[in-house]
């Protein structure tokens, strides 16, 4: 009995395997599995807090490079109704890569980051990795965060007004 047992399990072991490199190349031809695709992503959550009021949107965007930074393309971007309590965003499926999160509590919805005399910003406002505004908006470099393959960062970013309070 043992010997049949053992003969069926080196049979089953080889069908298996012999399915097994079959299915690969066959699965590839038939587009279901495609290297390029199988590049692993990385996941970001944003978790805001100090808002002003719970008027309004909160604003996020997330950036991939300096020449794209604060402006009207970021590599992602969400906007939320403003709470009461701490928000928390989810950013999945984001390129290995740097990148930097500017984040704004836009309370008059008007989508824009307002600002007083002197284009001082009348808003609240935060960036990731704690960077602050110093006579105009913080670089790139100075916001930047690394998310690597199969990562999950959780960024923290306390929204403050112009005088960082």
């Amino acid at each position: 009995m043992w010997t049949i047992l053992a003969k069926t399990a080196v049979q089953l072991a080889a069908a298996i395997t012999a399915g097994g490199l079959f299915a690969i190349p066959m699965a590839a031809s038939l587009g279901g599995f495609d290297r390029a695709n199988a590049q692993e992503t990385a996941t970001l959550t944003v978790r805001l807090t100090g808002f002003s009021s719970i008027q309004g949107q909160l604003d996020v965007a997330v950036y991939a490079d300096a020449d794209s930074w604060l402006g009207r393309d970021p590599a992602a971007r969400t906007r939320i109704p403003a709470s009461t309590e701490p928000a928390e965003l989810l950013f999945e499926g984001l390129a290995p890569s740097v990148y930097a999160v500017f984040a704004w509590h836009d309370e008059n919805s008007d989508g824009r980051l307002n600002s007083g005399p002197m284009r001082i910003p009348t808003e609240r406002f935060g960036y990731s990795a704690g960077a602050r505004s110093r006579f105009g908006p913080a670089s790139f470099d100075a916001a930047a965060i690394t998310l690597e393959s199969g990562m999950h960062h959780i960024e923290y970013i306390r929204l403050a007004g112009a005088s960082g309070r």
